[in-house]
């Protein structure tokens, strides 16, 4: 039979005598313990809490063995973490294809962005591209060909994307339109003006109407 079904209640004490937890209690009630998380507990064998599984992502033992749920929201959370780490580091290196500096490296944290283009995939900081799309289109030439085409592939991508990583795939990319996109959805339309005006941009418009 189950230590923690026994009818007797047994109690880990300190030696000053409080009580630390009942042992009959199941291990899927017991917490982890924090000291054998960090990496070494005191009490060893001894210790009435459970010592957690490593996870391979933050090198913790952590991973409670009898809450499935928990572990794995865990595992997920500490990918992602790991996943956007690796992404920013892959990201240092970036150079914007207009003024050639590093973006992350740049002398401002405002400037230190990057202008993500929906059509295509050359890099530029936040500010060159923003420079380049709100400048006076040449004389002859229509705003789509001059301005909204990528300098250096001339694709036309009707809005930029403001982002501190660079992606390495389609999916990341997506990924960090879809979460902008997002974020506009829960500001107001300044054109709409809650009723009161017209947005020109219509059912294409991003932000709240």
């Amino acid at each position: 039979m189950p230590a923690w079904n026994l009818e007797s209640v047994q109690h880990d004490f300190l030696e000053d005598g409080e009580v630390i937890q009942p042992r009959n209690v199941k291990p899927a009630d017991r917490s982890i313990c924090s000291f054998a998380a960090a990496g070494s507990c005191p009490r060893g064998d001894k210790c009435p809490h459970i010592h957690g599984d490593l996870c391979a992502y933050c090198g913790k033992h952590c991973l409670h063995p009898f809450r499935p749920d928990e572990r794995d929201e865990h595992l997920k959370a500490c990918e992602k973490k790991q996943k956007n780490l690796d992404l920013l580091k892959y990201s240092q290196e970036i150079e914007c294809s207009v003024c050639l500096d590093r973006v992350l490296s740049k002398p401002t944290v405002a400037e230190r962005k990057f202008g993500l283009l929906s059509e295509c995939d050359h890099p530029f900081c936040i500010s060159c591209i923003r420079n380049w799309r709100s400048s006076s289109p040449t004389s002859g030439m229509d705003v789509n060909s001059s301005l909204r085409a990528c300098p250096i592939c001339r694709k036309l991508s009707y809005f930029v994307i403001p982002s501190v990583i660079w992606y390495s795939s389609k999916e990341e990319k997506q990924e960090i339109v879809d979460t902008y996109k997002e974020k506009l959805r829960s500001i107001d339309c300044k054109h709409f003006d809650f009723g009161n005006g017209n947005c020109p941009f219509g059912t294409s418009c991003f932000y709240k109407s």
